[in-house]
């Protein structure tokens, strides 16, 4: 008896102990952390905590977070606490800099219309409430800076998103970035081919991300005058850029300029020109900067399309109960196999779209006075790659033929690249439109041939993109029920290459620091690789059975005899050849039935078993490992026992 109530007040004592512990541990280490995942993904970056110490004047962050009406949604409850202890590590990190405010805006408060006139967006609750989850940064200068709603779906921007923030608020003024472009990319009103009635036509969704970031100027490309405090010139699918255009492109660049180009043999996104398809002559999707490439050194192609069948993305191709998954090689999901490490831009990176995109490559210039610039691939293919005509696949009908018809080149091929170095004008006459012929008729303010810059006045800084759709909405981010969700790092690209050109190192440092969740790449190898033998296989049966009904259609044909009726009379050696030719047919006909069936079901089943040892590999161990000291443990006490 005495043993049982000595127990009883052991587990008492031991239960008050341990909650003592956690108030003490709660009040006197709140601030210790100890973050033990790979990447250190729960701790501020040296560039966030640089751009935490950076504010000249105090910065105020408010958090609206909806904790009452997040109970019982644990995927929001969780991003909440990770972005208020992110926060509350972005505070202590500034050195009094930074202040942190956390609000629950609840339903019909003040609170909540606050919220709203900052231009936060809430996430319907389906009962009349709003769940907000969105950070607003002011500074003692009347400075704004919004995070509408954090992307629940993205942990990893988290860091970045906020960091981002503090650093705009921080600045004087935002770097200014022009673009120029062929494409309608900030969307507005148009003419719906249709109706012949004016539509709402929304912009891309990149130019919302960068008008965060960034002072974003649209400029024309008929008449293309690029502004003095330009810090980026973007330039996104230059088609039929006139003379004039592509000189001010050289000259801005030979000025010491930064650029981003975006050229592409077949940019889908181009809906203008798709809409004239059936006219005369076709249609041209591509675009490029053909007279400015050849001067540089660049070598690029409009009529190649590059395809990667290990990288290709998976699709759904067929109709109803003939639906399959395949591997499309045109379009390119660029993960860590292709992402130049050495980077800035693109050493964080995980993964790339890119859709019918380009091949870039060093090109010698027709100058031999001309070396060019140096040309650094940032992004490329693996080596299992393929140039398609891009006529070709404009016109393709049935994308299971690209994989099947696949023939690797074992090369690998640059879709995006650094160009770099001292570059030579294009225009070696000078100003194609200026008054060469007499300069003292020139006009106020008009261009004379003598003027041009023939020569880089420093080392070019340029980036060159052989897709422009790798910046379209669908290939970078899907609309869910909690708002619009990044796929893929398309957009943090773009960014990331702009402040690379802007300085901006420690918010380069922040981009894309780590993944929260770890892809099954090993997995998705041998995928491929099954469904490249079963191809092969599918394709021969195939062959197979067109074979065997040419053979019956030849046989059919044949008319040695011939009865009064019409009847095709057939010899006894045509009709038991005709006879096993058709049972071969239905056979072959079954066979490729069942090759189609397994492409899906066991890759399938060959992924799941080897996630499944991925995950429950490590907690079997960690079981065993347990047992194994719990019976040692064990083992010594009835030892000691014995001893004693």
């Amino acid at each position: 008896m005495n043993a049982k109530v000595t127990g009883i007040v052991s587990l008492i004592l031991l239960a008050v102990l341990l909650v003592a512990v956690n108030v003490l541990a709660s009040a006197s280490l709140r601030s210790v952390r100890l973050d033990l995942t790979d990447g250190r993904l729960f701790t501020l970056t040296e560039g966030s905590k640089n751009i935490a110490k950076s504010p000249a004047e105090p910065i105020t962050l408010t958090f609206y977070y909806s904790a009452k009406a997040s109970q019982g949604r644990p995927q929001i409850e969780g991003i909440a606490g990770r972005i208020g202890e992110m926060l509350e590590e972005f505070a202590r990190a500034s050195g009094g800099k930074v202040v942190v405010r956390t609000i629950d805006p609840e339903a019909f408060s003040e609170d909540e219309d606050r919220a709203a006139q900052a231009g936060l967006t809430g996430i319907p609750t389906g009962n009349g409430d709003s769940i907000y989850l969105g950070l607003v940064g002011t500074n003692t200068i009347g400075g704004r800076e919004v995070i509408p709603l954090f992307d629940v779906s993205n942990e990893r921007f988290l860091e970045y998103d906020v960091a981002r923030l503090v650093q705009a608020l921080s600045m004087a003024k935002k770097p200014v970035v022009s673009v120029v472009s062929s494409l309608d990319l900030a969307g507005g009103f148009a003419m719906d081919p249709r109706t012949q009635q004016p539509m709402r036509k929304p912009g891309w969704a990149f130019m919302q991300e960068l008008k965060q970031l960034y002072d974003v100027r649209t400029l024309l490309a008929d008449n293309l005058v690029i502004p003095a405090e330009t810090t980026v010139l973007l330039i996104v699918h230059p088609k039929n850029f006139n003379v004039k255009a592509q000189f001010a492109i050289d000259q801005y660049v030979l000025k010491g300029g930064k650029a981003i180009i975006y050229v592409d043999p077949l940019c889908m996104a181009d809906e203008a020109a798709a809409q004239n398809r059936m006219q005369p002559g076709g249609v041209d999707l591509s675009s490029n900067l053909e007279n400015l490439f050849a001067a540089w050194g660049v070598g690029f192609d409009p009529k190649l399309v590059a395809a990667d069948a290990t990288l290709g993305t998976r699709l759904i191709a067929g109709q109803g109960a003939r639906q399959q998954q395949i591997v499309f090689p045109p379009y390119i999901t660029v993960d860590q196999r292709g992402l130049n490490k050495s980077d800035p831009v693109t050493g964080k990176l995980t993964s790339v779209n890119f859709a019918m995109a380009g091949a870039l490559a060093r090109k010698a210039p027709a100058d031999p006075a001309n070396n060019g610039g140096e040309l650094t691939p940032i992004v490329e293919t693996t080596d299992n790659t393929m140039l398609l005509q891009a006529s070709a696949m404009m016109a393709l009908t049935d994308p299971t033929t690209v994989l099947a018809e696949f023939k690797s080149s074992g090369q690998r091929l640059t879709l995006a690249a650094r160009l770099t170095g001292k570059l030579k004008t294009a225009f070696p006459q000078g100003d194609p439109g200026a008054n060469a012929a007499d300069p003292a008729k020139a006009g106020p303010g008009e261009p004379v041939a003598g003027e041009s810059v023939k020569d880089s006045v420093k080392a070019a800084g340029i980036m060159i993109i052989a897709d422009v759709d790798v910046l379209s909405d669908r290939l970078w981010m899907q609309q869910t029920a909690l708002g619009a969700m990044k796929v893929a790092d398309n957009i943090n690209f773009l960014t990331s290459a702009i402040d690379s050109f802007v300085g901006s190192g420690d918010l380069l440092g922040v981009r894309g620091r780590g993944e929260y969740t770890r892809p099954f790449t090993r997995v998705e190898e041998i995928r491929r690789g099954a469904e490249q033998r079963l191809r092969a296989e599918e394709e021969q049966l195939k062959k197979k059975a067109e074979a065997a009904q040419q053979r019956i259609l030849e046989i059919e044909r044949t008319r040695p005899d011939q009865s009064e009726q019409g009847v095709i009379v057939l010899t006894p050696d045509q009709q038991k050849e005709l006879e096993s030719l058709r049972a071969e047919r239905l056979e072959t006909r079954k066979q490729l039935r069942k090759v189609q069936f397994d492409l899906n079901q066991d890759v399938e089943k060959l992924g799941a078993r080897v996630k499944l040892i991925n995950i429950g590999l490590v907690p079997v161990v960690v079981m065993l490992i347990a047992l194994l000291w719990a019976g040692l443990r064990a083992l010594g006490r009835r030892t000691a026992r014995t001893g004693a």
